[in-house]
């Protein structure tokens, strides 16, 4: 200690940088992480899924998707509750490693439960009824209604947005996965679409 005293201060901040760099990167990198962890998980967690819609079979521009998101959170979600929609797209782009890496993760998130709604493009629903992945809607919803899901381009609440829907989504399928947790969210998300801008009142 003496010996470090007798050291001028710029030779005292030598000893500490070759001695104490690591510890001082260490400590400072693990408060950073604790900050980090407190904040995220406990002052500020991110929104819990409310329900999962995802398009399937082709390109939707994230713009889009973020109004989906946006509109379908601020009209379901109740104020102050810390959930949000999630709005996805899984669609194939010719590259084996692409298509592989979207068909895993979206086995994965149907497996694990935290895929609720598809919308589906023309010529891909057959793959879900035929593997069980799609529900029976006539326990949730009217025939007249099952039918109106057939074809997107026909509900208001999708041309609300300006999206030219009757040719870019002309004959899309909306399916309801069969092993979805979130039965009530699921259902004030169709209802919402079903019943938009007073269509059925």
């Amino acid at each position: 200690m003496e010996k470090f005293k007798a050291l001028t201060t710029q030779q005292k901040i030598g000893y500490i940088r070759d001695y104490y760099t690591i510890h001082i990167v260490a400590t400072v990198a693990t408060i950073a992480i604790l900050i980090w962890g407190l904040n995220h998980y406990i002052f500020n967690p991110p929104p819990s899924t409310f329900v999962n819609i995802s398009f399937y079979g082709q390109f939707v521009p994230e713009e889009l998707r973020s109004m989906f998101a946006e509109d379908l959170t601020n009209s379901l979600v109740a104020e102050g509750e810390n959930y949000a929609v999630v709005v996805e797209n899984f669609f194939t782009s010719g590259d084996p490693q692409f298509d592989m890496a979207v068909s895993q993760r979206m086995v994965a998130l149907i497996t694990a439960r935290e895929l609720d709604v598809f919308i589906v493009a023309p010529g891909r629903i057959e793959g879900f009824l035929e593997t069980g992945f799609a529900r029976v809607l006539s326990d949730m919803l009217a025939v007249d209604d099952i039918a109106r899901l057939d074809d997107l381009a026909n509900l208001s609440y999708f041309n609300s947005f300006g999206y030219e829907f009757w040719v870019n989504f002309d004959r899309w399928t909306m399916i309801v996965m069969a092993n979805t947790a979130r039965d009530e969210a699921v259902g004030a998300f169709l209802d919402y679409v079903l019943l938009f801008s007073g269509e059925y009142e």
